[in-house]
């Protein structure tokens, strides 16, 4: 996927965490969210914690902006 648009699912996981910073992705989501961040759309912000939370980057807002998504849409 480097180098890629990324998929709509992707995208609906990028916003799903600019709501809720990760804390409620399932399984699926997760392995999207691997995706996230190798693309530098998506950050750790507590790498230490038991649980993690995660941030979009900006450029995971660009992408979100360019998409017109926006995290408080349904």
């Amino acid at each position: 996927m480097v180098g890629s648009e990324p998929s709509d699912e992707a995208v609906a996981v990028l916003a799903d965490i600019a709501r809720t910073a990760g804390r409620d992705l399932n399984a699926g989501q997760r392995l999207e969210l691997d995706h996230l961040v190798s693309q530098g759309l998506v950050a750790v912000v507590s790498p230490g914690s038991t649980y993690r939370s995660y941030q979009v980057t900006a450029k995971g807002q660009r992408l979100l902006d360019r998409r017109g998504v926006g995290a408080n849409e349904a």
